[in-house]
């Protein structure tokens, strides 16, 4: 069973500071938490590698698994560090078949639908960055906040070195679109740096650290 925050599925629905969530969204909400979380086979693959840095260029880019990285917010992420973990995890393709069923007769469910499937995916995610972040830490080692493609300045057509070197069709179970979209839709790819400085990490990422305007590893 995934553990999903509540608060978080709100959020993605919309609701935010006086807007308050009626009895019956409610109640919606937790049916589906419920419903999803029976139907859903949360599955990951994740790979360590080297970073091959260039220090002739003053750490102004690096590369990893045959990925290159130019300065800018990721490279900045993962100063200082000397490994990376590429992920990739995801819910099955349950969370789709919910919400096309639910289009059909129950558009709320539906919105509903699509809101859990967001929140649990990310909560997988988190489930799986803990194991990565204890194996980091039985080598000494620390976690920088994940980083997915499509951010920053990590293009999102490293969905295709993802798909290659995680062999993510027969691991996990995702394929990819011509534009590059996941299939199942709630799932998710990202890079872990991996230091031997104590960051202190926020666990809950970059957005919610009160350092977060400081921090020269942030990923924003």
């Amino acid at each position: 069973m995934i553990n999903v925050n509540k608060k978080e599925v709100e959020r993605y629905l919309g609701y935010r500071g006086l807007n308050s969530v009626d009895e019956n969204v409610s109640k919606t909400i937790d049916e589906c938490i419920e419903e999803m979380n029976d139907k859903v086979t949360p599955r990951y693959t994740y790979k360590t590698f080297p970073i091959i840095w260039n220090m002739d260029e003053m750490e102004k880019n690096c590369e990893f698994a045959g990925i290159h990285v130019e300065d800018g917010p990721l490279l900045k992420n993962l100063k200082g560090c000397r490994e990376i973990v590429l992920l990739a995890v995801t819910l099955g393709p349950a969370p789709d078949m919910l919400v096309r069923r639910a289009e059909v007769r129950d558009m709320l469910r539906a919105y509903v639908y699509q809101a859990v499937g967001a929140a649990m995916a990310e909560a997988w995610c988190e489930e799986v960055n803990d194991m990565v972040r204890s194996e980091a830490a039985e080598r000494g080692l620390y976690t920088r906040p994940r980083f997915s493609p499509g951010y920053g300045d990590f293009p999102l057509q490293v969905q295709k070195d993802f798909e290659r070197i995680l062999n993510m069709p027969k691991t996990v179970g995702i394929t990819l679109s011509e534009s590059l979209l996941m299939t199942p839709t709630k799932s998710i790819t990202a890079v872990i740096g991996l230091t031997e400085n104590n960051t202190d990490c926020h666990r809950a990422g970059c957005e919610e650290c009160n350092m977060h305007e400081t921090c020269e590893y942030s990923r924003s």
